[in-house]
């Protein structure tokens, strides 16, 4: 989250109106003061939030920017006079970061909103009173008097697959803006359209011309977005489970000289107990490790971190990662977060026949397709003729864009009838004649975006993701899926980019971690609060939920390793959202 909020206002004629809605926006954000007025548009921003105007009178652009264009931005304040360009379009094409642009049209009404691919500032819009009402927040919009209310069959889409971020959100009337789109606002009803597209980089013609660079590539990238996301930072406290990518992002940390230390989070199952790995990569990065054990005491169910948020986005068992972060950042003076979050997605993690169908359809049948096909299933503990009959049906018989798999458990008679096609996003549909397995990889890239928010540490200091940086995403993108399993082993690019940087073990490490058993202890402990909190809540009484089976696995006694308790949770955190809007 980008500390600071925006309030963009389009369509307020007379300056009555404009003042109306900025005076009950402000019982919200006190702090919004005027950074730019067109005959177009009004754009208000807390001084929290970095602004900088555009040439010629043309807009503003919010947020953080890096790449050439970034010097605007003062160094010390983050903020800026003026850009040196007046087109958007040009800080687009030669930038990256988290911003929104919001820049006058050809005509002197008409307006743009534009936010940036990868970018972790929000953009939300609504109709209302005549207006367009644009903010980073729904919270703002709702206080302007926007009646936003729950939409009951978003909710439904969004616990049949909670990793779908679709550009509508779970209250009525309210939008998303999305990551690498635009929104034009003139005549008529707001219309948004992609001014970034992942295919660009994934369809064939995009892929690295020389695999052996690869690599070399995703290396670069990595530390050079840490860096810059890093910069201006005292000291930042990273999360290190000892995984490959937390790891890799450590490495990256300290290859750009960047000042932080490392905790790593313990549950008392050994399975969530990796505080050996983890101190093999402090130990061999010369950094502080912290180890903290996870506290079930530390969590209330019914509390969602997602209350401000238009989507129930907060998983309940963070609540303990989230506090015991914050309190070690307040002991060591850290002033940001950072995460490897995102690493599986983007180093393509996949355990489908996909990545040899790609294989098949680029060079054809032959020892290249064989040794993907038998990659596959060394990888997936798998018989290779399985994975091939998998791959040539998936590269001739069938479609090739991809589809989210939709978890129908203890969800009531009419998600039975959702499909999976009614639930997809524009840019998981392939092109024509270009790789399912890429479709794929572009589908776990943006099935990590609801995992960003809903934090409640990010009220305080803001959460970096180098791994999701645009630049990085794209380099991954522009690698074949099957290059990411060569020899059998998961994110082998990744793993052979930093092979001079980190620990043989932790780059042979096969294993990963899991909170399981946390969850569980979680779930055993509140199951009567869970039962009560379900059975007499609003996903119930709109029929949401099978109350019966819910009541059922409640009263089971424990069952060791039961992941139907991460099914029950998914309900309680959009329950406990629902409370907070209702």
């Amino acid at each position: 989250m980008i500390p600071g909020n925006y309030l963009i206002i389009h369509g307020a004629a007379d300056p009555e109106t404009c003042d109306r809605l900025l005076k009950r926006a402000r019982s919200h954000d006190p702090l919004l003061v005027q950074r730019f007025r067109s005959a177009a548009f009004n754009l208000f921003a807390d001084p929290a939030l970095p602004c900088a105007l555009m040439a010629e009178g043309r807009g503003a652009i919010l947020g953080v920017l890096h790449g050439p264009d970034a010097r605007a931005f003062d160094a010390t304040t983050g903020h800026g006079e003026h850009l040196a360009f007046s087109d958007w379009r040009a800080v687009i094409r030669d930038n990256w970061g988290d911003y929104v642009i919001v820049a006058e049209g050809d005509d002197p009404t008409d307006a743009w909103v534009a936010r940036s691919p990868m970018g972790h500032l929000p953009c939300y819009y609504a109709e209302h009173e005549g207006v367009v009402i644009v903010s980073n927040t729904a919270r703002l919009i709702q206080a302007t008097g926007v009646p936003l209310t729950i939409d009951r069959e978003a909710v439904q889409r969004h616990l049949l697959n909670i990793n779908a971020r679709l550009a509508s959100t779970c209250l009525h009337g309210l939008k998303e803006v999305e990551a690498g789109h635009q929104l034009c606002l003139e005549s008529g009803h707001p219309v948004t359209s992609s001014h970034w597209r992942p295919w660009r980089f994934a369809g064939r013609e995009g892929q690295v011309d020389e695999l052996g660079r690869a690599p070399g590539l995703v290396r670069e990238r990595i530390i050079d977005a840490t860096a810059k996301q890093a910069s201006g930072r005292n000291h930042i406290l990273l999360g290190l489970s000892g995984g490959l990518d937390s790891s890799i992002l450590a490495a990256s940390m300290a290859a750009a000289d960047v000042e932080f230390s490392c905790f790593t989070l313990v549950t008392p199952d050994g399975a969530g107990d990796e505080r050996r790995y983890a101190r093999l990569v402090a130990e061999h990065l010369g950094k502080p490790l912290f180890e903290i054990e996870e506290r079930c005491d530390d969590i209330d169910i019914t509390h969602s971190s997602a209350a401000h948020l238009p989507r129930p986005v907060s998983r309940c068992f963070a609540q303990s990662g989230d506090r015991i972060q914050m309190e070690l950042a307040d002991r060591i003076g850290a002033d940001a977060y950072m995460s490897g979050g995102g690493g599986d997605n983007i180093f393509c993690y996949v355990h489908s026949a996909r990545p040899f169908a790609d294989r098949l359809l680029e060079t054809g049948p032959g020892i290249h397709a064989w040794t993907t096909a038998k990659d596959l299933a060394l990888l997936t503990d798998s018989p290779q003729w399985k994975v091939m009959w998998r791959g040539l049906n998936r590269a001739w018989a069938r479609s090739r864009d991809y589809h989210w798999p939709l978890e129908r458990a203890f969800l009531g008679p009419e998600a039975r009838s959702v499909a999976q096609s009614e639930i997809t996003h524009e840019w998981m549909r392939a092109p024509p004649g270009e790789l399912p397995g890429k479709a794929q990889h572009i589908a776990w890239i943006l099935g990590v975006l609801n995992h960003l928010e809903g934090h409640e540490r990010e009220h305080a200091r803001p959460t970096l993701w180098p791994l999701l940086a645009q630049p990085v995403v794209e380099t991954c993108l522009s690698i074949p899926s099957w290059a990411w399993i060569s020899g059998g082993q998961n994110r082998v690019i990744a793993r052979q980019g930093f092979a001079e940087l980190l620990p043989s073990e932790i780059l042979e490490r096969r294993s990963k971690g899991s909170p399981d058993s946390f969850v569980i202890d979680l779930f055993e402990s509140n199951k009567s609060r869970i039962e009560a909190w379900l059975c007499e809540g609003w996903l119930a009484g709109q029929g949401l939920i099978e109350v019966d089976a819910i009541s059922r696995r409640c009263r089971q006694p424990q069952v060791h390793r039961d992941t139907s308790c991460w099914k029950i949770f998914r309900l309680v955190d959009a329950e406990s959202w629902a409370r907070c809007w209702l």
